[in-house]
């Protein structure tokens, strides 16, 4: 995931230069280092600690929030009687499943239960794991004596959300890559200060974590079965028109800048 993530912070950095035309320009910046000290235990322990707080804090108020809601989403129909035990005429059901489309080329069918996570993800990533924990009615994961998941307990997740193994990885990976939560977004616009740039990075995010998704599971699917997987087509499609558009970008960038350039 590490060297994933690396490498796609250098691609796009490199798309950004293109789009920009910072290549063409010069900078002037300048920044002092500061003075590089021996690490101090006191200021680790600390950090270490505010850190742990930040998230104790975290969990017990924006994520059991959450999850509280998406329990009751997932338990009630619109007229809040009790929902089918799948849940899949739930308020929770409803609201996912026009997005559980976007997900065929990604897991092999259309997973509301995937997509409400996805979709909560956005309020932080961690919730995530506790929305499935919540639809899939996962318990006992976790051996609270070792404090470690249980022998079998990812195994026991993946059948239970009707996953493969690549499917699963493919997931992990849509999540990581696509925007994150609403308080980066939120900084992101703080730094950016341009609504444009905004929402064409949270395009690009959401283009990214489709696109590797897309390339894990059907080239996962394709080695391990020796045919591509389910919503190949229609993934294949949505790549072709986002490189399409990444393409047209970068053609009117160029001509933007030879014609600047040219004055």
């Amino acid at each position: 995931m590490y060297f994933v993530g690396i490498a796609l912070i250098l691609l796009g950095a490199l798309l950004i230069n293109r789009l920009t035309g910072m290549k063409y320009r010069k900078s002037f910046f300048i920044m002092e280092l500061p003075e590089y000290k021996a690490p101090s235990l006191k200021f680790a322990l600390k950090s270490m600690f505010e850190r742990g707080k930040a998230y104790i804090v975290k969990a017990g108020t924006i994520i059991l929030l959450c999850n509280t809601i998406v329990q009751i989403m997932a338990s009630f129909t619109w007229t809040f009687a009790e929902a089918a035990e799948d849940g899949s005429d739930s308020i929770l059901a409803f609201i996912a499943s026009p997005f559980a489309a976007v997900l065929i080329p990604v897991v092999g069918f259309a997973c509301w239960q995937c997509a409400a996570a996805a979709i909560t993800g956005f309020i932080a990533k961690e919730n995530v794991v506790g929305t499935l924990a919540t639809v899939f009615a996962l318990t006992n994961l976790i051996d609270t004596e070792e404090l470690e998941m249980a022998e079998g307990a990812g195994s026991a997740i993946a059948i239970a959300m009707g996953l493969t193994k690549v499917a699963a990885l493919a997931y992990l990976m849509f999540n990581l890559y696509t925007p994150p939560c609403f308080a980066a977004l939120g900084a992101m616009n703080s730094e950016m200060k341009s609504k444009k740039w905004l929402w064409g990075a949270i395009a690009f995010q959401l283009s990214v974590g489709f696109v590797i998704g897309f390339l894990v599971y059907q080239i996962g699917t394709l080695v391990t079965t020796g045919s591509v997987g389910a919503g190949f087509a229609g993934g294949l499609a949505g790549v072709l028109v986002i490189a399409g558009i990444i393409a047209w970008l970068c053609l009117r960038a160029d001509k933007k800048l030879k014609a600047e350039y040219s004055k």
